[in-house]
C-alpha cells in the first residue's frame, strides 16, 4: 500500500513544572555540546531501534517534529502498554492539558483553559459521542446529575487498546470542527502497519487503599497478518474491576443576601446571643443550610473490545472495518451524617472577611430563646449505581488512483449511552434515617474540615430517654430516587482526497455528520416519619446497624469542636460521625414504606425532564502544503479553508408544574400536573473556518512555527433546551427569597475563536527536544446569561407575606404576640391560621415555642401549607443563554525532554500559563448570574524517568493551580464553585523478566491527594474529599 506523502499531524509529550529554570544556564551549554558532538558524528552513528519508556518518547517527540501547527501526541510503550494506566491520566502531562478526577481516576480534560464540553474527541479520525451523567462522583450532591455535556469521559476506555493519542490544539481545515480547545484523537491498533505477528496478555492486581481486597484486570490484544500482508486482523480485549472509596464533608447549600442590619441579625439569632465581627451592612453575607460527613464504597467496572480487519485486493486499494465497544458499570453505597441548621444562633462569630461574611462558628438549639425542640440528626443512606457503554462501527477505503491521486471514503455510526442501572433504572435510591435528638449543636467552619458537636436529648420526641443515641431513637425521615439518561448518536461519513503535485500537494473533502442527543431525568420525593421524624421506631429490627462514620478519616480531625462540652447547656457532647446508623436504602424503603403508602414503583414524581437536540453538519474542505526554500532554510507552508453548515432542532417534553408545596420552614416541593407540552424551535448558522500554518527548519535541529486559525465549539446541549426548568424560593419570600428559573436557547450561534500560536522547538539529539510557545485565542459568542423577573405557569405564592394572604396574617399574628417572625414560626402560624378545623381558635392555637418545643415539629408533621386564591403569582428570577460575551485567552507553554546519553536517565518538564480578561468577581450581586471563564489555571509537569537495560523506573509529579469551576452551582444562591489547587505523585517500575515478559508496579496517588470545593469565600466548603493510594501490580506477557 503506498503511503500518503502529507505531512502527518500528531502531538509531543508532556513536560513538567516546578523547578524548571533551575540550572538552565549551566545545562545549556552541555545540551548544545552534545548536539554538536551528534551532528558531527552523523556518518558513523549506528542505527539502533529504541523500545520502551524512551521509545515511546522518542516516537511522540518525532510526530511533533514533523507535524504542521502544535500538534503533541503519546504513543504506546508497546503493543498492550501504555505511558499510564489511564488515558486522561497520560494527557495530563502534555503541555496545556489538564484533567478532573472523579474517584482518583481521570475522567474529562481541559485544554489551555477550556474544558471538555469545547474539546473535540474523535476515534480514528471520527467524532465520538459523548453521554456522562455524572452520578457516582464520591460527591453525595451530585447524586441527581443530569447528563446535558458534550464532554467525553475517558474512564470508558482501557488505555491498553490504545496505540497512540494526538492533541491538535491548532486548528486544521482537514479536521472536523468543534474544538476551540484542541482536538484529541485516539488511534487505535491497524495490523497492516505492524511489523509482525504478535499476541500481549496483560495480567494486573489492583489494590486500592481504601477498596475492600485485590481486585483483577486482564486484557489481551493480538495482531494477525496474512504472508503476503494483504489481509490483517487486530483483537483487543480487557475486563478491569476495581474497588475503592473515599470519605468527605460537604454542605448543600450556602444561602446567600445582602446583609441589611438588624433585620437580618434578629433572623439569624435570638435575643441576647453572643455577636463577633458582625457583618457591615451592604455587604454579602453567606449563610450555610447543613454540615454533612460521609463515607462512601465504590465498585467498577470496566469492558472493553476493539475489532481492526483490514484487506488489500489490489497493492493500491485498502478496506478497513473497526468496531469499538466499551461498558464501565458502577455501583457505589454512601452513608452521610448529618444536622440541619434552624438559623437561631445563640452565639455566632463572623469571618470578618470585608467582602464575602460568612458565620464560622456558631451555636444553637433550634428553638425559640434557646428552646430545646430535638432537631433532626440524620443519615442519608445512599444506593447507586450505573452503565456507560459506548458503541462505534466504521468502515473506510484508500484508494491510490494513481502516484498523484489519492481517495478516502470512510462511514460510521456510533452510540453512547450513560444512565442509572439500579432498580427500575434508577441511578439513586435515598433513605433517610434520623433521630429527634439534637438538642444542641455547636460547628466550626475554621478548621481543615469544618466539624459538628451536638449534645444528644432523646427525652422530647419519642426516644426511649436513656441520654444515649441508640437504635430505638431512629426513625424514617424521607425517600428520594433520580433516574437519569443520556443517549448521544453520531453517523458520519467522509469523502476525501490528496493530489500531490511538482511543488504543491492539496488536500480536500467534503462530510455529512448528524447526531442526536436525548437527555431524561425523573426525580421523586416522598414523606415517610417527615422531617421532624415523628415516629421513632419504625424501622424494623435488622435493617440497619450502628456505626462510626468519622472513624474512617485519615487525614482530618473529626472529633468535633473544641471546647463542645464546655459551651453546651447540658454537658456532653458527640462529633458528628462519631454515631451513624445505615442500611440499604431499597430494602429500608421496601419495608418501611408500606406503612406511609410509598413504593419504588409508585414513587411521587417531582422531576421530569425529556430534552432533545438534533444537529446535522455539512461540511468541505480544501488544504495546500507547500515547501519553499528562504536562504539556507526550508518554510512549509500549510494553507485551507473549511466550511459548515449546521441545522439545529430542539425539543422539549414538559410537564407542567401545578403548584409548589410549602413542607416546612424553608422546605418546598414542586407537584407535576398531568398536563405535557412539547416545545420546540430550529436554527442553523454556517462557518468559514480559515487555517494557515507556516513551518521554518531554521536549522536541522530548530524549528520555527506560526499558526493562525479560526475554530468552533458548539454551545452545551443543556444551553438548546426548550424546557423551562424551576426552582422554589432558597427562602420564604416574606424574608427575602426568591424563587429561580432558566430556559435553553435553541438560536445560540457557535463560539468562534481567532487563534494565534507562535513556538520555537529545538530537537538537539534523537529523543531530547525543548520548546517555547506562546497562544491566544480571541473568543466570540461566548454564552452570556440574559436576566428577567416574570410569573411561570400561572404558580401562586403562599409565603409573600402581603396583607389578607395568610401568611400576611401570620406575620401580624406573630407580631402581636410578641414572637420572632423566623421561617419556624411562621410556616408553624401559617399552617395553623390554614387549617380552622384543627385550630378553630386561630393564632390563639399557636403555642409558645419556650412553652412547649414539640408543638413545631408536631405542625411540620401533619400539615403543609398550600397556595390559596388572593395569593400573588410567584415571581421567578428567570435566566436564559445569549451570545453577548466575548474573552481572551492567552498563555506560554514550555517542555522540555532530555536524556542524559546512555546513561538511563531523563527527565520531563513542562510548565503552562493560562490567563483570561473575565474572572469571577466574588463581590459581585447575587441576583445576576455573571460571566467569567472557567477552568482557566497554570499547571505543571515533572517526570524523573530512567530506563536501562531490563529495569525502568519513572516518578511523575503533577500540579494544577486553584481554578474556577462553575458560576453557578444551582440550587438556589449564584454561587461559583472554585477547586482548590492539586498535587500528584505517581510511581512506575518495570522490570522485563525474560524477552517477553515484564513486571510492573504502579504506585498512584503516593501522597493521598484529595479534592475541595468552595464557594465565593475559602470558608464556604461545599465539598472536601480524602483520597488514598493505589497499587498496580502487572505482567505483560508477549508471544
Amino acid at each position: 500500500m503506498k503511503q500518503k506523502s502529507n505531512k502527518t499531524f500528531n502531538k509531543s509529550l508532556l513536560a513538567q513544572s516546578i523547578s524548571l529554570m533551575l540550572g538552565t544556564a549551566m545545562i545549556t551549554p552541555a545540551l548544545a555540546a552534545e548536539a554538536e558532538k551528534t551532528t558531527k558524528g552523523e556518518e558513523t552513528v549506528e542505527v539502533i531501534q529504541v523500545t520502551g519508556m524512551r521509545g515511546s518518547m522518542s516516537q511522540s517527540m518525532n510526530i511533533k517534529r514533523q507535524s504542521s501547527g502544535v500538534v503533541d501526541a503519546i504513543s504506546a510503550v508497546d503493543m498492550g502498554k501504555f505511558p499510564d494506566t489511564n488515558l486522561a491520566e497520560s494527557l495530563q502531562r502534555i503541555t496545556g492539558v489538564s484533567i478532573n478526577r472523579v474517584n482518583g481516576e481521570g475522567s474529562e480534560v481541559t485544554v489551555r483553559g477550556f474544558g471538555g464540553n469545547f474539546n473535540l474527541v474523535t476515534l480514528n479520525g471520527r467524532q465520538m459521542p459523548a453521554a456522562n451523567v455524572g452520578t457516582i462522583t464520591g460527591n453525595p450532591q451530585d447524586k441527581g446529575a443530569a447528563g446535558t455535556s458534550r464532554s467525553f469521559d475517558f474512564a470508558n476506555l482501557a488505555s491498553e487498546g490504545v496505540s497512540g493519542i494526538e492533541v491538535y490544539k491548532t486548528g486544521r481545515a482537514a479536521g472536523a470542527s468543534g474544538g476551540i480547545g484542541a482536538t484529541i484523537n485516539i488511534n487505535t491498533l491497524k495490523p497492516l502497519e505492524q511489523s509482525e505477528n504478535s499476541t500481549s496478555i496483560g495480567l494486573k492486581a489492583v489494590k486500592d487503599e481504601s477498596g475492600d481486597g485485590v481486585t483483577p484486570e486482564l486484557s489481551g490484544v493480538t495482531t494477525w497478518v496474512s504472508e503476503d500482508s494483504t489481509f490483517g486482523v487486530s483483537l483487543f480485549g480487557s475486563f478491569q474491576e476495581r474497588d475503592s472509596g473515599s470519605r468527605h464533608m460537604s454542605t448543600e447549600v450556602f444561602e446567600l443576601r445582602t446583609y441589611n442590619g438588624a433585620d437580618d441579625l434578629n433572623s439569624l439569632t435570638i435575643p441576647g446571643a453572643t455577636v463577633v465581627n458582625e457583618p457591615n451592612i451592604g455587604q454579602i453575607l453567606a449563610i450555610p443550610s447543613n454540615i454533612g460527613v460521609g463515607t462512601n464504597q465504590d465498585n467498577r467496572e470496566r469492558t472493553n473490545a476493539m475489532l481492526t480487519v483490514q484487506f488489500e485486493p489490489i497493492e493500491d486499494l485498502r478496506f478497513t472495518f473497526d468496531a469499538t465497544y466499551a461498558k464501565n458499570e458502577k455501583e457505589s453505597t454512601s452513608l452521610i451524617d448529618g444536622i440541619w441548621f434552624a438559623r437561631q444562633f445563640s452565639s455566632v462569630e463572623f469571618d470578618g472577611n470585608p467582602i464575602v461574611s460568612t458565620p464560622v462558628k456558631f451555636s444553637e438549639t433550634g428553638g425559640a430563646n434557646n428552646a430545646v425542640i430535638g432537631k433532626d440528626f440524620f443519615f442519608q443512606n445512599l444506593a447507586q449505581a450505573t452503565k456507560d457503554e459506548v458503541k462505534s462501527f466504521g468502515f473506510n477505503a484508500d484508494y491510490w488512483v494513481n502516484d498523484a491521486l489519492n481517495l478516502r471514503f470512510d462511514v460510521a455510526s456510533s452510540e453512547a449511552t450513560s444512565g442509572g442501572a439500579g432498580p427500575d433504572g434508577l441511578n439513586t435510591v435515598r433513605f433517610n434515617l434520623a433521630g429527634a435528638t439534637a438538642g444542641w449543636q455547636t460547628v466550626d467552619f475554621t478548621q481543615r474540615i469544618p466539624a459538628a458537636s451536638i449534645l444528644v436529648e432523646d427525652t422530647l420526641k419519642g426516644g426511649n430517654g436513656n441520654g444515649i443515641f441508640d437504635k430505638a431513637d431512629i426513625g424514617s425521615q424521607v425517600s428520594q430516587t433520580d433516574k437519569s439518561n443520556q443517549v448521544s448518536n453520531v453517523d458520519q461519513v467522509r469523502f476525501e482526497g490528496q493530489w500531490t503535485g511538482d511543488d504543491i500537494t492539496v488536500d480536500f473533502g467534503v462530510g455529512y455528520i448528524s447526531t442526536e442527543m436525548q437527555q431524561t431525568r425523573q426525580a421523586s420525593t416522598d414523606a415517610l416519619g417527615d422531617w421532624g421524624v415523628t415516629n421513632p421506631g419504625d424501622i424494623p429490627e435488622g435493617l440497619f446497624e450502628q456505626s462510626c462514620t468519622a472513624c474512617a478519616f485519615e487525614d482530618h480531625d473529626l472529633s468535633g469542636v473544641e471546647g463542645a462540652d464546655a459551651m453546651s447547656p447540658g454537658g456532653a457532647t458527640v462529633p458528628l460521625g462519631s454515631v451513624s446508623f445505615g442500611g440499604d436504602p431499597v430494602a429500608l424503603l421496601n419495608a418501611v414504606g408500606p406503612a406511609y403508602g410509598v413504593s419504588l414503583a409508585g414513587r411521587s414524581i417531582n422531576t421530569d425532564d425529556d430534552n432533545t437536540v438534533k444537529e446535522d453538519i455539512l461540511s468541505a474542505y480544501v488544504q495546500a502544503n507547500m515547501d519553499y526554500d528562504i536562504a539556507d532554510m526550508t518554510l512549509n507552508i500549510v494553507a485551507g479553508l473549511r466550511y459548515e453548515q449546521t441545522d439545529v432542532k430542539s425539543s422539549s417534553n414538559q410537564f407542567l408544574p401545578s403548584q409548589i408545596i410549602w413542607e416546612a420552614d424553608n422546605d418546598f416541593l414542586i407537584q407535576l400536573g398531568s398536563s405535557v407540552e412539547t416545545i420546540s424551535d430550529e436554527h442553523d448558522y454556517s462557518n468559514f473556518l480559515p487555517s494557515i500554518d507556516f513551518t521554518l527548519n531554521v536549522t536541522d535541529e530548530i524549528k520555527a512555527r506560526a499558526s493562525f486559525s479560526k475554530t468552533l465549539a458548539r454551545p452545551s446541549y443543556d444551553q438548546l433546551f426548550q424546557a423551562t426548568s424551576i426552582s422554589p424560593q432558597e427562602r420564604i419570600t416574606a424574608l427575602g427569597g426568591s424563587a429561580t428559573g432558566s430556559s435553553g436557547n435553541a438560536k445560540l450561534d457557535p463560539l468562534e475563536s481567532t487563534n494565534v500560536d507562535l513556538s520555537v522547538e529545538w530537537y538537539y539529539n534523537d529523543s531530547s527536544v525543548i520548546s517555547l510557545g506562546y497562544y491566544r485565542k480571541d473568543v466570540d459568542n461566548f454564552v452570556g446569561i440574559s436576566q428577567s423577573q416574570k410569573s411561570l405557569f400561572g404558580l401562586l405564592d403562599q409565603t409573600s407575606g402581603n396583607a389578607g394572604t395568610v401568611s400576611g396574617d401570620a406575620i401580624d399574628a406573630l407580631n402581636a404576640g410578641g414572637y420572632d417572625v423566623n421561617e419556624v414560626n411562621l410556616f408553624t402560624m401559617s399552617a395553623v391560621l390554614q387549617n380552622p378545623q384543627d385550630f378553630p381558635n386561630g393564632a390563639a392555637d399557636f403555642q409558645d415555642p419556650v412553652a412547649n418545643p414539640n408543638f413545631e415539629g408536631e405542625v411540620f408533621a401533619t400539615y403543609d401549607v398550600f397556595a390559596s386564591p388572593g395569593d400573588p403569582e410567584l415571581q421567578f428570577q428567570v435566566t436564559g443563554p445569549v451570545n453577548d460575551k466575548s474573552a481572551v485567552i492567552d498563555g506560554f507553554e514550555f517542555a522540555w525532554q532530555h536524556f542524559f546519553g546512555d546513561t538511563g536517565f531523563g527527565y520531563q518538564l513542562n510548565y503552562t500559563t493560562v490567563n483570561g480578561d473575565i474572572g469571577y468577581d466574588n463581590g459581585g450581586a447575587i441576583t445576576v448570574d455573571q460571566f467569567a471563564l472557567e477552568g482557566l489555571s497554570d499547571t505543571a509537569n515533572a517526570v524523573l524517568i530512567y530506563e536501562k537495560d531490563d529495569f525502568s523506573a519513572r516518578i511523575a509529579y503533577n500540579w494544577r493551580d486553584e481554578f474556577l469551576a462553575s458560576t453557578n452551582r444551582g440550587k438556589g444562591p449564584r454561587n461559583p464553585v472554585y477547586i482548590a489547587e492539586t498535587e500528584q505523585i505517581d510511581i512506575n517500575v518495570s522490570y522485563t523478566v525474560m524477552e517477553d515478559l515484564t513486571l510492573s508496579l504502579d504506585v498512584i496517588n503516593l501522597t493521598d491527594e484529595g479534592l475541595r470545593k468552595f464557594g465565593r469565600s475559602k470558608h464556604n466548603v461545599f465539598f472536601v474529599q480524602e483520597a488514598d493510594k493505589r497499587f498496580v501490580l502487572s505482567a505483560n506477557y508477549k508471544f
